[in-house]
């Protein structure tokens, strides 16, 4: 049984209880400033609260809670895939950014068909999408929502050249480490100086497919660069869903999660 559509459910209603509160304040905060020259004073009192005064739990509704509430927490709780070391993000590159970009890329590829049979040429993240690190040892489901709690769709934007440029400047202009698959890029004084993907040098006279989130296909931290591509197709699977199905995979497999630095965005001489 899965319960990925119940995590997700109960997400959306806690998104909309703070949506709810924070309209609540917002009429609160208009009332008090439109009523601001009538406030004469202010009266109150104690209340005191105890197990008198406490609301009793409604014991069928605790129970019907109970019957997903148990199996989501034992869900939550199961151990993914083991690491052989803690993973964390950094800049220009860490072992975090490789490990999340590459298995991005891997997965990506596996599930991409393209119609002109042109493949994924690499890939590039959000330093910010990552909230945590990967610790040394088991790693959970409830890890891996920590890491990656935003619902982010796996996007493949084919771009100018000319676009693809501008996206490899804007990551060498960046303070924080851009996680990046399938190229390697070199840094200097915050601009380009040097560039290969997957091997070979830029080709200014061809387009390129990025694989990227939904998020920075809008036009996210500011990559404008997205916004009128040749071609937006969606994978159908979130970046979330990949990195537990790549960690289930190792398992499976009997192979402990590993990443390694190695220079793929780096500062140039």
């Amino acid at each position: 049984m899965s319960f990925i559509p119940i995590i997700d459910k109960i997400v959306m209603v806690k998104q909309s209880i703070n949506l709810a509160y924070g309209f609540l304040f917002l009429i609160v905060i208009v009332s008090a400033c439109s009523e601001r020259e009538r406030v004469k004073g202010i009266d109150g009192q104690v209340l005191r609260v105890d197990s008198v005064q406490m609301a009793v739990i409604d014991t069928d509704i605790d129970s019907l809670i109970s019957i997903y509430r148990l199996p989501l927490e034992e869900e939550m709780n199961r151990v993914l895939a083991y690491s052989a070391q803690v993973m964390r993000k950094g800049t220009p590159e860490d072992l975090l950014n490789n490990f999340i970009a590459d298995l991005v890329l891997e997965h990506g590829r596996r599930l991409y068909q393209p119609d002109d049979g042109m493949q994924i040429d690499f890939c590039v993240l959000n330093y910010g999408g990552l909230r945590t690190t990967i610790p040394k040892g088991p790693v959970t489901v409830s890890g891996i929502y920590e890491l990656m709690p935003f619902d982010n769709e796996m996007v493949v934007l084919t771009i100018t050249p000319e676009n693809t440029l501008d996206l490899l400047g804007y990551i060498a202009s960046r303070s924080t480490g851009t996680p990046i698959a399938g190229i390697r890029l070199g840094i200097r004084d915050r601009k380009v100086a040097g560039v290969s993907i997957e091997g070979q040098p830029f080709d200014s006279g061809r387009p390129y497919k990025i694989l990227t989130s939904d998020y920075l296909a809008a036009a996210g931290d500011n990559m404008a660069f997205f916004l009128e591509p040749i071609n937006y197709e969606l994978i159908g699977m979130r970046i979330r869903d990949a990195i537990i199905l790549h960690l289930e995979e190792q398992q499976q497999a009997g192979i402990m999660i590993t990443s390694q630095l190695d220079g793929r965005l780096y500062y140039a001489e």
